[in-house]
């Protein structure tokens, strides 16, 4: 089905190409600019815009967690002297975000050569759920959806020129992936389908092979920088290597998991598809995946994109970790890819389909919009119970924009001034990171101890993690906890001390004796 309706004049086929590429990345980029979160926000993304701000490559939570070439490139931005750092780094997803979507308008329409069939599929793309968040908040998940689609394009023209240059370049892109996310591993079996057909088709040299993986280590040297500050730092190689593959132990159990509740996750990736894609717009990735399988010119995408899409969904589908959403960001994309090639083979030359696609496709903004209030009426679970005041959790959850969040830096400026000037507070990973930021970063109350489970190391004043330590505060009256004793808190925690409301904070207290 590819260049089903072709266009004579190379000129113009260029022109038509270059107006929409730059038409999906301006748009686009306008769209997440509009709707960017304008600063500090909650868990990972307050980790990475204080790890951007201290430029901090390696991280404090294990290798496969370092992102080095997200910290190297959102630093860059955060240069641009627009607004305070936080938000500049929330920029940066946003500007991943456009180029991801111009790469897959590039790639669509060399598919194609329809301007439509670019245009649904980035639409279906740009505002699921879960990319659209993510292109509004600091993350590093567009950033591997940039690598995703630049190692596509590249593939494309392989297939096309059969020069292997192209195969050697996407390594190198493969590479770089990697030194953001090593969900670009997950891509290595669709390479060594490419080299295997590479070499029946004789394009393949020894020298061309050892040039492809010259060029996955290039592209692979940041993160192999940080694995080898770890070496030269005296820790065993088997111990660097199985870390740099499938994390510290604690991520490493999940990671190799194969023993998972079925029925849960299957519940589970219903929904994350299901929020993504609210719309019937979808049913036209398995068209789209049916018609590439049947046209030759097009049979290499059917079979390498959805052999990528098995990888990652197997992945992530046993995954159970609470953000595993997060890790089907290929699969969304690569439906959305489907879904472009589709709408090539469903619309053909009817203007009334096209209206009708492109009406589906944009379905989902009024889903997000209305959504929250009806869901919150109806007291419908959205898979969390915990309250964290300035947060509307069906407003937060459900809406990818962000525009106007400010909960976050209003919650860390209270608790921080409720703990001045030498209190501690003890706080989990989703609260905690936010107060480093605002303590370290904006040094407000630096003299305020901060304490609990973090992605983050915080500067000086800190506490042992000890009874002994923090009953010391709690004797004089000077303890908070930015959660009840009965959630997110420590064991050892828990049998010590309670916790008693003090505005959005809970004061710590010692436990009476006998008390469970």
């Amino acid at each position: 089905m590819a260049n089903t309706n072709p266009i004579s004049d190379p000129a113009r086929h260029r022109a038509l190409r270059a107006r929409l590429v730059i038409s999906c990345l301006i748009g686009s980029l306008a769209l997440y600019a509009l709707t960017c979160a304008p600063g500090l926000l909650w868990q990972d993304s307050a980790m990475f815009q204080y790890r951007v701000e201290r430029f901090n490559l390696a991280g404090d939570i294990g290798l496969p967690l370092a992102h080095p070439l997200y910290i190297v490139l959102a630093k860059l931005v955060a240069f641009l002297p627009l607004g305070e750092s936080a938000f500049r780094v929330n920029l940066f997803s946003a500007l991943c975000g456009a180029v991801a979507l111009a790469l897959l308008a590039d790639l669509l329409y060399s598919l194609t050569s329809s301007i439509w069939a670019g245009l649904i599929g980035v639409i279906s793309l740009a505002i699921s759920h879960t990319f659209w968040t993510h292109s509004v908040i600091a993350e590093v998940y567009n950033l591997y959806t940039v690598g995703l689609f630049a190692e596509l394009c590249l593939i494309e023209r392989l297939m096309r020129t059969r020069h292997i240059k192209w195969l050697v370049l996407a390594a190198l892109v493969n590479g770089l992936n990697l030194s953001n996310h090593l969900m670009a591993i997950l891509h290595w079996p669709a390479y060594a389908g490419l080299l295997y057909w590479a070499a029946r088709q004789r394009l393949l040299k020894p020298a061309h092979a050892g040039g492809i993986f010259a060029a996955l280590a290039v592209g692979s040297s940041l993160y192999l920088y940080i694995i080898a500050l770890e070496l030269m730092a005296g820790r065993p190689f088997v111990e660097v290597f199985r870390e740099a593959l499938v994390g510290p132990p604690h991520r490493a159990e999940h990671v190799l998991a194969y023993s998972f509740p079925w029925l849960r996750q299957i519940r589970n990736s219903v929904i994350y598809f299901g929020l993504n894609f609210p719309t019937p717009i979808i049913l036209l990735a398995p068209i789209g995946f049916a018609a590439a399988l049947r046209a030759a010119s097009l049979r290499w995408i059917a079979w390498l994109a959805g052999g990528m899409f098995v990888v990652a969904f197997v992945f992530a589908f046993r995954y159970t970790v609470p953000d595993q959403f997060a890790f089907f960001t290929p699969c969304y994309a690569l439906v959305s890819l489907f879904i472009g090639i589709g709408a090539a083979h469903f619309i053909r030359s009817s203007s009334a389909m096209r209206t009708s696609c492109l009406v589906l496709a944009m379905l989902p903004v009024a889903v997000y919009e209305f959504a929250p209030p009806v869901m919150s009426a109806r007291r419908i679970s959205i898979g969390t119970s915990r309250e964290i005041p300035y947060r509307d959790n069906y407003e937060y959850f459900i809406r990818p924009r962000k525009n106007g969040f400010r909960g976050t830096e209003r919650y860390v400026r209270e608790a921080l001034d409720r703990a001045a000037p030498d209190g501690l507070i003890y706080a989990d990973t989703t609260i905690i990171n936010g107060l480093i930021y605002a303590r370290d970063i904006w040094r407000i109350e630096p003299n305020v101890i901060l304490f609990g489970a973090g992605d983050i190391l915080p500067d000086p004043p800190t506490a042992e993690p000890t009874v002994a330590a923090i009953s010391a505060f709690v004797d004089r009256g000077a303890a908070w906890s930015a959660v009840a004793d009965s959630n997110y808190m420590s064991k050892w925690m828990r049998e010590a001390f309670t916790t008693e409301p003090d505005g959005i904070l809970y004061r710590l207290v010692h436990r009476p004796a006998g008390a469970k």
